[in-house]
């Protein structure tokens, strides 16, 4: 009995030993995933932290500014004559465009013309062939016949009743007859005008046998200029409402801008422009702003300006991309130098030196772990932060651009004006670091 109590006792304890050994080592495993856990999240904490103060930021030593050049300039408020840099399109001017046609329909018989050609206004394009201009010719002459025969009539029957011989009803009868026939004649007479037809030429039809029907119509030209396009051939049939020739003249264009919303507040009718083309690069072309309008564009935020521009030279041409610059009043503005501007796509920047210090680590990667180490004091330094900000800019002078910051600066921060370039190169560099770490 005691010997079985003994067994007992020592089963116990070896059962209640394995379950502690089994609990703290439970233990042991939750505290070390928690350990693992949290320093996870130190390390990506860390990480993230270190992304977000190197994603505009560049720390330089005093070696390195003096080394590469970097100037400053402090931002503050300027009094610029200048002037607001647009891109456009040259356009035609409308009243200096044509697309002829005729008003009858008919085959042509013969075209004088040839894309290229210039053309003065009354100039003869091309000639076509329709029955309908004899038909056109002999109404305006049987009405013409009808209406001096009536007024002959009437005059002789207005001089009767005057002397108290003729009927006045007969009057008012050949009253009637002469007030139709001259209605008829004009009517004629109008249409003969719009188949430009000269009246002159039946004057002697009776008397002069070499007076003869014209059997033709002439498209001539409205407008001075040059033919564009020419979209008919001899022989064709074509009908009122067909375009034969496009005719433009470029001796005044018109160029659209582009206005952002912003500077909008220095533009007026009459301001003066200068226009610049990359096919013209030597030359440049004055106008002045001769229409706003008074519609906005809601997609791309700007507001369309039209500059009128002599082209007598012909060197620009309709269609053809330019850039233009807008002269202003001048006024003080919140400006930095023009060499403190720096561009990415469509967006502007500057760099701004701040009174923050950062320890820059200057290690060679050939370097062992143990060297790095070793020779960690000697390669800390302390640099300056230079941080990045974005703007919009204003009217420029060629020295000084005025900026709107996106982010809050005041008069007096110091922007690089010399060197920026470097500072975007180590931005770029730290930018590719962090992707390759």
């Amino acid at each position: 009995m005691k010997n079985q109590l003994n067994k007992n006792t020592v089963l116990s304890l070896i059962l209640n030993l394995l379950l502690l050994i089994t609990v703290s080592g439970c233990n042991n495993e939750k505290e070390i995933r928690n350990e693992n856990k949290e320093e996870h999240n130190i390390k990506e904490a860390g990480l993230n932290e270190d992304a977000e103060n190197h994603t505009d930021e560049v720390t330089l030593s005093e070696e390195q500014i003096k080394l590469m050049g970097i100037e400053f300039s402090k931002i503050g408020s300027q009094n610029i004559n200048g002037y607001i840099v647009a891109s456009g399109e040259i356009m035609i001017d409308s009243d200096n465009e044509s697309k002829v046609g005729g008003i009858i329909p008919g085959r042509i018989k013969k075209i004088y013309v040839k894309e290229g050609s210039f053309v003065r206004a009354g100039q003869t394009l091309a000639v076509i062939e329709n029955p309908d201009i004899i038909n056109v010719q002999v109404e305006y002459i049987n009405s013409r016949n009808d209406y001096e025969f009536a007024k002959q009539e009437y005059n002789r029957q207005q001089k009767l009743s005057s002397d108290n011989i003729g009927s006045k009803k007969n009057l008012a009868e050949l009253e009637s007859i002469y007030r139709k026939a001259l209605a008829n004649y004009k009517t004629n007479e109008e249409k003969l005008e719009g188949y430009k037809i000269s009246k002159d030429r039946f004057d002697k039809i009776y008397q002069d046998t070499a007076a003869n029907l014209q059997k033709t119509y002439s498209i001539t030209a409205p407008i001075s200029g040059y033919v564009v396009s020419r979209m008919v051939t001899a022989g064709q049939y074509v009908e009122p409402s067909t375009d034969m020739f496009h005719i433009v003249n470029n001796s005044t264009v018109f160029v659209d801008l582009n206005i952002y919303e912003k500077d909008l507040q220095y533009i007026k009718q009459g301001q003066k422009a200068v226009i610049e083309s990359g096919a013209r690069q030597n030359n440049i072309y004055e106008g002045k702003i001769s229409f706003i309008n008074k519609v906005f564009d809601d997609l791309k935020r700007t507001v369309k300006v039209r500059i009128s521009i002599d082209n007598r030279s012909q060197e620009l041409y309709p269609f053809m991309f330019v850039t233009a610059k807008i002269y202003v009043s001048d006024g003080n503005v919140t400006a930095v130098p023009v060499s403190a501007i720096e561009t990415e796509g469509d967006n502007k920047y500057i760099f701004v030196k701040t009174n923050e210090m950062k320890l820059i680590e200057n290690h060679d990667d050939h370097k062992s772990e143990e060297e790095s180490e070793e020779g960690k004091d000697h390669n800390e330094k302390t640099g300056i932060v230079f941080r990045k900000y974005q703007i919009r800019t204003g009217i420029s002078d060629d020295r000084y651009i005025e900026i709107f910051p996106l982010q809050e600066l005041n008069d007096g921060d110091e922007v690089v004006s010399k060197g920026t370039f470097y500072l975007k190169s180590e931005l770029k560099k730290e930018e590719l670091g962090e992707h390759e770490h």
